[in-house]
């Protein structure tokens, strides 16, 4: 495994995804503040935030990286173990599933304790 290789080919896919990411869900969040992106509609419900208190596009910029970064992670780890497709699909979904869980746990108790700072 040769690291420049496997980092290159991270830095594509994170800018590849994060640029598909960009121009369908960002701009489209700009253009209209009533549409949320699915993961931060589901943070924002789960962790009962407020998102009048609480910068809501500042979030989705967030939300937009990190899943960005999953995505792109997941993407370069499998790529380099994986050959079999099959496995490949269901090994990148189940840890994409568990690493999105935590990783979206941690943004919303972030946002919880910024809205009820923001609530006082």
């Amino acid at each position: 495994m040769n690291i420049t290789k496997v980092l290159i080919e991270f830095s594509v896919t994170f800018i590849v995804v994060y640029l598909f990411y960009y121009f369908i869900v960002i701009r489209k969040c700009k253009k209209d503040k009533s549409v949320v992106p699915v993961e931060v509609n589901l943070i924002l419900l789960t962790y009962k935030i407020d998102a009048k208190k609480i910068n809501i596009y500042g979030m989705i910029k967030v939300v937009s990286l990190v899943t960005t970064f999953i995505l792109s992670t997941i993407i370069t780890i499998i790529s380099e173990f994986f050959d079999n497709t099959i496995i490949l699909l269901v090994f990148g979904t189940i840890i994409s599933v568990l690493v999105a869980i935590i990783i979206y746990r941690i943004i919303g108790r972030y946002y919880e304790k910024q809205s009820m700072k923001n609530s006082k």
